[in-house]
């Protein structure tokens, strides 16, 4: 049950993610708070707290619950459980805030539109807290890593290398996957959010979305770049070439010259480059053309801006350059992609 605290935040202990016990469903049923949307779901009203719009919760089988919320609640919730086997979890945001904190570690901030892929340790303590005021709008799903093979007729050779070490219970805790939420990605939460659909058939098509969502994942993880020869090269490269990418997501719209990041991280460029081509296999122009050509897509698609916004938004100088580029990278003049690509709405009611 949720409870106020002192400090007017509704906290709720679990013994596990999963803690899903009818008795509690009724208990909360009574005090106005949940009702049941389906045999295996239930509904969360924040109205009820000062707040309004709903949160669903739905266990599709043993080992998956899936949350679908578009809510405001007034006082920060916190929820505190002990993970008695490995967890995944994933979510998909197209607005609001939460905060992961496992006991004695730093606190995992997300606070955008983003897709997370996150790995819970069996025996990890974990807190997580969503804040007042703020709209939280998602589809996420909890996976017993166990079950995870099993749920959607895979096989760990069939599984990305970080998700196979979670399924065998060997993952760390922390994000797997952290990345802004692409077009399509949220066209998925949005529609799934404003569901006309009912009773079973609400459970069964958050399952399905659930399922599509994972997908998307996984395709993700598989455009990322990947370090191809982490085994072949000195965990001191390997380090250099993460510090790398990590300095190039941040900048790659007007990436720093080579020579400029050699004297910021304090190696000689020769060593740069070849750490982060043997890491990843491309070079760092390489890496940056393709970051700023995935977004340019993106913002295509979303047909919001015009083709010289589009451009100066992906640090061009020129409408010209960015077309060129746009080019030879994807074979079609940015305004044929457009073209070819019906541009989606995606203001939320």
């Amino acid at each position: 049950m949720w409870e106020r605290s002192n400090e007017a935040v509704y906290t709720f202990d679990a013994d596990a993610p999963f803690d899903f016990e009818d008795e509690a469903w009724r208990r909360a049923e009574a005090a106005g708070t949940l009702k049941r949307i389906s045999r295996n779901g239930m509904r969360m009203f924040p109205g009820t707290l000062g707040g309004s719009g709903f949160v669903d919760h739905v266990r599709v089988q043993n080992g998956i619950e899936i949350r679908v919320a578009n809510y405001v609640s007034l006082t920060m919730a916190r929820r505190h459980f002990q993970v008695d086997e490995p967890v995944i979890l994933l979510r998909a945001a197209l607005s609001g805030d939460q905060v992961v904190t496992p006991a004695g570690a730093t606190p995992m901030v997300m606070n955008r539109p983003e897709l997370t892929l996150m790995c819970l340790p069996k025996g990890v303590r974990v807190t997580i807290e969503r804040p007042g005021g703020v709209r939280q709008q998602e589809l996420s799903g909890v996976f017993a890593a166990a079950s995870f093979e099993a749920a959607y007729g895979l096989h760990l050779e069939d599984l990305p290398e970080t998700i196979g070490l979670a399924v065998r219970g060997t993952g760390e805790f922390g994000r797997l996957l952290s990345m802004p939420l692409e077009h399509r990605v949220a066209g998925l939460v949005a529609d799934t959010i404003d569901t006309p659909l009912d009773g079973e058939m609400r459970a069964l098509q958050y399952a399905a979305r659930l399922s599509e969502l994972v997908a998307y994942t996984f395709d993700a993880i598989g455009r990322r770049p990947a370090v191809h020869a982490k085994a072949l090269m000195s965990w001191r490269d390997a380090d250099l070439a993460q510090l790398i990418a990590e300095r190039l997501s941040r900048d790659y719209r007007q990436p720093p010259l080579v020579d400029e990041l050699a004297r910021e991280l304090g190696f000689g460029a020769k060593k740069l480059q070849t750490a982060f081509k043997g890491a990843f296999g491309i070079t760092m122009v390489e890496y940056c053309l393709d970051r700023r050509m995935r977004e340019a897509q993106q913002l295509l698609i979303e047909a919001k801006l015009s083709m010289s916004e589009v451009s100066e938004r992906l640090g061009y100088a020129h409408q010209s350059s960015f077309a060129a580029a746009f080019s030879a990278h994807l074979g079609m003049s940015p305004s044929e992609y457009r073209r070819h690509r019906a541009p989606v709405d995606l203001t939320l009611r």
